[in-house]
């Protein structure tokens, strides 16, 4: 592919969330009630800008995750990841985003 058609790619590490009822979020656990770090990244349809981590993206499953971490991607590997729909313009509180970079030094770091 000739560079004029390439793209930036970022990857993002994120965790779903779910409306928490009283207008915030809280993080989405899986059957063993923990949960989990995932990876997406931007692709050449996805909608918004990314800001900053805190912020909220939109999968293509319709699915709200919490971004906890970015890091830039090479062009030829964004095909091991999944594309996301769209950045949100809203974010989660602070405490779920240092809960959430918790999470990701335990899973991702260690």
């Amino acid at each position: 592919m000739s560079k004029k058609n390439q793209y930036t790619v970022q990857k993002f590490y994120g965790l779903p969330v779910e409306n928490d009822g009283s207008g915030g979020y809280q993080l989405k656990t899986g059957a063993d009630g923990q949960a989990k770090i995932h990876t997406w990244r931007t692709g050449k349809h996805t909608k918004g800008k990314y800001h900053h981590p805190g912020q909220l993206l939109l999968t293509e499953n319709n699915l709200m995750v919490m971004i906890v971490a970015a890091e830039p991607m090479e062009f030829k590997d964004r095909h091991s990841e999944v594309p996301c729909q769209r950045f949100l313009s809203v974010e989660a509180s602070a405490d779920l985003l240092t809960t959430g970079q918790q999470i990701f030094k335990q899973q991702v770091t260690s």
